[in-house]
């Protein structure tokens, strides 16, 4: 099997329904059944791509697998909220270049995951952004549905100093404001400077993936959790005590829309798993918003 596919398939899986109630998982009520998890770990060690040892997969790739399957489901439920649908060409176009590249002695429910997903993921890429206005309320109310934070913030050495520094702030200060009192405050190099603005590889809003893979977990927690325009109260991570601050709209529209306008539905899909109702069955492990992962309990 092309390493392509196999890498696809790990990172999206969408499965069929078998017909039982015994859930997996499930996200925003719907669920992942154990039979899907179940046929697609007996296709991966089919096809060499998991070891089992007295029958038995190793837990951290049946893990791996069931993220995939979460996401795979977040994605069918952006596609369907954008009013997108896999259509039948879509599984046409891609049954035809599976048959160019000869997967003909594959499982055929695992050359059907394959269609799906990459079918599915075809229908992604034709989501379309919203509506700037659209934009502008999710930012103000659930700013993470967005699949970016954009986010200052300033950091002390202790929880004491952090109190006084948010003491200053109004409830909800302007982003001149805060950066104010961050420069005044913050031992972070270069406040004075930044203001305590944080930036990432697109830009002054970060992706949620970055946040994820890049940022102390505690501090990605309180980013998570903030509120658009009202500082937090003080958030302790490694690196000291954080006020931690999503910027408004205003000062940050731009940014924003050019990134959910470059793909949409890639950054539809991290604010979904954001923001989802994730719950994962105990034996396989439990599901960790602050990484995105399936992992252990």
């Amino acid at each position: 099997m092309p390493r392509r596919l196999i890498s696809l398939l790990i990172a999206t899986i969408v499965v069929a329904s078998c017909g039982t109630t015994d859930s997996a998982a499930t996200i925003n009520g719907s669920d992942i059944l154990t039979t899907d998890l179940e046929q697609t770990i007996t296709d991966f060690v089919t096809i060499g791509e998991a070891a089992s040892t007295n029958g038995v997969v190793d837990a951290e790739t049946v893990r791996s697998l069931l993220t995939s399957l979460i996401r795979a489901e977040a994605t069918n439920q952006v596609i369907a909220a954008a009013g997108e649908e896999v259509t039948d060409e879509d599984l046409a176009s891609v049954r035809e270049q599976l048959a160019e590249q000869g997967t003909e002695d594959l499982p055929e429910t695992l050359r059907e995951l394959i269609v799906q997903l990459n079918a599915a993921q075809a229908v992604l890429g034709r989501v379309k952004a919203p509506s700037p206005q659209d934009i502008a309320e999710r930012y103000n109310s659930n700013p993470k549905s967005l699949g970016m934070l954009c986010v200052s913030h300033l950091v002390v050495d202790d929880e004491s100093t952090a109190k006084t520094a948010r003491a200053e702030l109004d409830d909800k200060p302007t982003d001149a404001q805060f950066a104010e009192v961050a420069g005044k405050y913050s031992i972070e190099p270069n406040a004075k400077e930044s203001g305590g603005a944080l930036t990432g590889q697109s830009g002054t809003c970060i992706s949620i993936n970055e946040w994820q893979a890049g940022f102390d977990p505690d501090f990605v927690a309180g980013a998570l959790a903030a509120r658009t325009g009202i500082p937090t109260q003080p958030v302790k991570s490694s690196f000291g005590w954080h006020v931690i601050f999503i910027r408004p709209f205003t000062a940050v529209s731009e940014s924003v829309s050019a990134n959910i306008t470059s793909a949409p539905g890639e950054y539809l899909l991290l604010g979904a798993l954001a923001d989802a109702d994730i719950s994962v069955a105990s034996r396989y492990g439990r599901w960790d918003p602050l990484a995105g992962t399936v992992v252990a309990p």
